[in-house]
Parts: C-alpha cells; sequence; structure tokens
C-alpha cells in the first residue's frame, strides 16, 4: 500500500462533504509532496496551516490532513505554533535510510523471485517504459513517481505487506534526500545508472542472485549520481561498506 492509496482508503464511508474534503486533502498533499521532492520547498522557511490554506483555496482542516499524511511518510516536521517546516536529514540518518532500504529490498526480492509471473514482469517492463519516457522529458517528479511504484510492484510479489509501509517511507525520505538538489544534464542523457531492465532480465531468467545484485547496483549507482553529498561518488566503494550488512535473510 503507498501513502496516496492509504489516503484514499482512508476518504471510504465519509459524507459528502467529507469525501469533497479528502480528495482535496489528497491533491494538496500530493503537490507539496512534490514540491518537497523537487527542493521547490525546503527546510528553513516554515508553512502555516492558515498560509497554506489561502494558496489552495480551501479550509485549514483540509491543510491539516495533508501536512498530517506528510509527517507520517517523515517529509515534515510540525512544531506547534511555529508552523511546519520540511525536514532535513543528517548524513546518519541518510547512511541508514540507505542500509534499510538495501536490505529490505533485498528481503522482498528474494522472496519475489520464487513465484513472480510472466504477466507480473510485464506489468513492471512496461512501468520502465513509462519512467525512461518521464525521463526522457525530464519530469523530475513523474520520475519519482513511477520509480517508486516500480520498486513496491516488485516487494508485493513477495507478500510481505507488514513491510510495505515500512519501504514507503524509507523510498520517499530517500527520494527527498535526492531529489532535492538540481540534476547535471548528463543525469538526464546518459545517467550512469544500473537501469531497471537488468533487474527484470534477471527475474525473467529465474535468477535470484543476478536480479540481487542487479538491484544493489541499480540502487548504489543512483545514490551515488544524485546525491554525492551523502554518498560519494564512488559506487564500488560504497557497496563494498554496506555489503557486510547485505547478507540474505533466511525465510
Amino acid at each position: 500500500m503507498t501513502i496516496r492509496s492509504a489516503a484514499n482508503n482512508a476518504s471510504h464511508d465519509k459524507d459528502a462533504f467529507g469525501e469533497k474534503r479528502a480528495r482535496k486533502s489528497e491533491s494538496v498533499y500530493q503537490d507539496l509532496m512534490g514540491r518537497i521532492l523537487t527542493g521547490e520547498l525546503k527546510s528553513d522557511s516554515a508553512m502555516t496551516e492558515q498560509s497554506l490554506a489561502q494558496e489552495y483555496a480551501c479550509s485549514q482542516s483540509t491543510i491539516r490532513e495533508a501536512l498530517m499524511l506528510l509527517q507520517e511518510c517523515g517529509l515534515v516536521i510540525r512544531k506547534g505554533y511555529q508552523g511546519t517546516f520540511v525536514t532535513d536529514p543528517s548524513l546518519a540518518e541518510a547512511t541508514l535510510l540507505l542500509r534499510l532500504r538495501i536490505n529490505t529490498e533485498v528481503a522482498g526480492l528474494t522472496e519475489a523471485a520464487k513465484t513472480i509471473t510472466p504477466a507480473q514482469i510485464a506489468e513492471l517492463r512496461d512501468l520502465d517504459r513509462q519512467f525512461l519516457e518521464a525521463r526522457r522529458q525530464r519530469d523530475v517528479y513523474a520520475c519519482a513517481e513511477i520509480d517508486r511504484e516500480f520498486h513496491l510492484q516488485i516487494f508485493r510479489c513477495a507478500g510481505m505487506s507488514a513491510l510495505e509501509p515500512l519501504l514507503v517511507r524509507t523510498l520517499v525520505m530517500l527520494q527527498r534526500i535526492t531529489l532535492a538538489t538540481p540534476r547535471p544534464d548528463y543525469s538526464w542523457t546518459h545517467p550512469k545508472i544500473v537501469q531497471h531492465e537488468s533487474i527484470l532480465d534477471a527475474l525473467e531468467a529465474g535468477d535470484s542472485d543476478a536480479a540481487v545484485s542487479a538491484l544493489k547496483s541499480h540502487v548504489f549507482s543512483s545514490v551515488t549520481l544524485l546525491a554525492p553529498q551523502f554518498y560519494g561518488q564512488d559506487t564500488a566503494r560504497l557497496r563494498a561498506q554496506h555489503e557486510p550488512d547485505l547478507s540474505p535473510i533466511s525465510l
């Protein structure tokens, strides 16, 4: 379940006014999330319910709901009367988030490889085509949304539903780290990232070890390209630093 779908599910069984407010709060949430992930909203300026209500032409209760969703995924911290601030992850937090993502996804991918179907792989390839088109158009937020859905779709094949909210939050926070800084031009035209296709080819071949290796290479090459201020620029070195923590979990 993504954070977006959680918000949609929460809107069921409301009266007409409640449904309208829920739809508006979801819209505001998505817009604010995009502005945070792409670096438009930063940690040094406060957001207040009153000012956001004026900006989005809605009630403060609608804004409050949207901010609560943002807080649930770790993108903002609310400080009472001071306002709401975008979170600013530290180096230690960035390191732990990366480790958490890799360990969780590796466990999920290992399980998913046992049962994934050709139809599921075809759906993933379609998502990858959408991702490549968004990258061609240099749409940062669309790339983030599609990439997150791609990795979550693989994880869902593992049937680890209790861990999915944890992975959602981890992916969102890592995107907060990697997307807020303007991207160099070559990251769009010639990104030095191991692509989704490598993971899918390994899954289609039934090679779990190759799929796990491709996933690790994909994640590590992505973060060194997009957030060198946290992870450095040496993908091999970063992988070596994390490798002892990445032994498969026997299930």
